[in-house]
């Protein structure tokens, strides 16, 4: 998904293992679990894994959504 919308989206990866404190910063519980920011602020979350369509899908969605209210 981050390779077929470069230029379009930044996908990032953290492990909250490595990074505790950013698991705790965002408040995540369940893993996986992903974000949506758009201008700094967190748009939308769903937890759980998905296929990369879904994902895509889901992120679309969400930012068309944020700049639509």
């Amino acid at each position: 998904m981050a390779a077929a919308n470069a230029g379009r989206y930044v996908v990032v990866k953290v492990n909250t293992d490595a990074a505790p404190e950013l698991g705790e910063r965002f408040s995540i519980r369940s893993i996986p679990t992903m974000s949506v920011f758009l201008n700094a602020a967190e748009i939308a979350r769903t937890a759980g894994a998905r296929p990369a369509a879904d994902i895509l899908a889901f992120v679309s969605d969400a930012v068309a959504n944020s700049v639509h209210r």
